[in-house]
């Protein structure tokens, strides 16, 4: 199947949206370039390190995460090819920008379980729970763990109570 043709449907796509907001929300779009006008002036004023350490482990971190799954699916006695199985591993992780719930709300895992990974034969259950676990669920609890540690418990206290006063979180710092 040739894919140029939803490559073209969707730079239509793009180009038809970018005209209608420039013509119907003008506002929107001025409040949109004041905002990245103002974005560019703090990236031009970080060091140079500072970016190229921000995208090489930013790089790092989505090639680890992507990573789990064929780990995992090496462990089978006959692995799907692993073409699909990275491919399907990143839409599956990534995906949920699209679908910007708490993660996925099962449509993750039902996609994982429909095959969108490969034919993971009757091993599936094991390895969706230590996908999960090795993409998620770890990765939030070290993240909980680190911030605690960073900003502590006063910082979390506020987050989770949902308080707005800046003074207690800068007083927590």
């Amino acid at each position: 199947m040739k894919s140029w043709p939803w490559l073209v449907a969707m730079l239509v796509a793009g180009g038809a949206a970018w005209w209608a907001v420039r013509r119907y929300a003008p506002a929107l779009t001025h409040t949109m370039r004041r905002g990245t006008k103002r974005a560019w002036v703090y990236a031009r004023r970080m060091p140079t390190w500072a970016v190229v350490m921000a995208a090489v482990t930013t790089f790092v971190s989505i090639a680890a995460r992507v990573a789990v799954l064929p780990v995992l699916v090496l462990t089978l006695p006959s692995p799907p090819q692993m073409g699909l199985v990275i491919f399907g591993s990143f839409t599956l992780i990534f995906s949920q920008i699209v679908l910007p719930t708490p993660s996925g709300v099962g449509v993750v895992e039902l996609g994982f379980l429909g095959g969108a990974a490969g034919d993971l034969g009757d091993e599936y259950k094991p390895l969706l729970f230590l996908w999960r676990f090795y993409s998620t669920i770890l990765v939030v609890a070290i993240g909980i763990v680190l911030g605690l540690w960073r900003y502590g418990p006063h910082a979390a206290e506020a987050i989770m109570s949902g308080e707005k006063k800046a003074e207690r979180a800068e007083a927590a710092l």
